[in-house]
């Protein structure tokens, strides 16, 4: 039986006697441990359906942490050691606005690596079942995963938003250049996600990501992405290139991209792609990398308005990357059905 809860419902305005279609969503669920400081087995859960779209999600909670991780055959969590160890860092370095040793108290299991994976599994696991009964799909699931602290209420907040994930693009894509910078690119700060919320609502619709990038044309990362260029060093060889990680977040599908490099023998260069060696025809190509997109070959950089750069030629190297990426999924996927 098909459940009328797996196709997308577009948000309808009316505006002027004019009915617009401003957005097309999908039928989600949202899990949270209502006793945040209790243990798995004590753990009370709410799980609400609705359409609330991630940024919303991530919105409605105070300032926090945040990953965002996929599935693999719908029950299994992809680098899933590298987001627990994401959340951890994060909360460890986020700097709240209040200081309070009860907040360090409140926040101690969720900093720790193995108390927090006690917490972690268990709402993941309620969150798939109680996503895949309300919502009959056959596609991977996106998990927001959202930890934070509510001064208002004095006490951490601990939730999930799982969501169709849409098929991996085959096309090359197109992204565009702002000038703009994170202030703590080290840290998944929800924050960043309010700072953001201009570029994406201005975010042109064939583009598909706004890369940041400074005034000396050094290029960082996507609003929700890594980015790379490839270019040849004087033996031909390939050279793959990405801001530092002082600089850009290590994101997991980037994590894949260095060790497969490693593996492989390609050289991975820790240093800012440059617009200008793009301009002038140094690159062989760049991509783009996320949880959710996997790996993307970018075919166009919109600079400005009255400019553009692009790559007529696939590159081999980032085709080789792209179709690694898929088979090292499996090997670092966690089980969580």
């Amino acid at each position: 039986m098909t459940s009328t809860l797996s196709k997308p419902t577009s948000r309808m305005y009316n505006i002027y006697g004019n009915t617009i279609t401003l957005l097309t969503v999908y039928i989600l669920v949202i899990i949270e441990q209502t006793n945040p400081l209790e243990n798995s087995k004590n753990a009370i859960y709410s799980v609400t359906t609705g359409m609330t779209t991630f940024h919303e999600f991530i919105l409605n909670y105070p300032r926090g942490a945040y990953t965002g991780m996929r599935t693999l055959e719908r029950n299994a969590i992809v680098e899933f050691d590298a987001h627990l160890k994401r959340l951890t860092n994060s909360l460890a370095l986020l700097k709240w606005d209040h200081k309070d040793d009860h907040i360090n108290q409140a926040m101690a299991s969720f900093k720790d690596p193995t108390e927090l994976k006690g917490k972690l599994v268990p709402l993941l696991k309620k969150g798939l079942e109680s996503f895949y009964e309300q919502i009959n799909t056959e596609h991977e699931t996106k998990v927001s995963v959202m930890i934070a602290y509510s001064f208002q209420e004095q006490k951490p907040r601990f939730a999930a938003h799982f969501t169709r994930l849409d098929p991996i693009l085959q096309d090359r894509v197109k992204v565009r250049l702002e000038y703009r910078s994170r202030s703590t690119p080290e840290v998944k700060d929800s924050r960043w996600v309010r700072e953001r919320a201009d570029l994406e609502e201005n975010k042109p619709k064939d583009v598909n990501e706004i890369v940041l990038i400074d005034s000396e044309d050094k290029i960082y990362e996507g609003m929700a992405s890594n980015f790379l260029a490839v270019r040849r060093d004087e033996q031909g060889q390939p050279v793959v290139m990405c801001a530092g990680l002082e600089h850009v977040l290590l994101g997991t599908i980037l994590r894949l991209v260095v060790d497969i490099c490693e593996k492989y023998h390609i050289t991975f260069d820790w240093n800012f792609p440059r617009l200008q060696d793009a301009r002038e025809g140094k690159w062989e190509g760049c991509f783009i990398t996320s949880t959710s997109r996997l790996l993307l070959p970018v075919e166009t950089i919109y600079c400005s308005p009255n400019e553009k750069v692009e790559f007529k030629e696939h590159s081999e190297i980032i085709e080789f990357l792209r179709q690694q990426i898929v088979q090292e999924l499996a090997s670092t996927a966690y089980k969580i059905l």
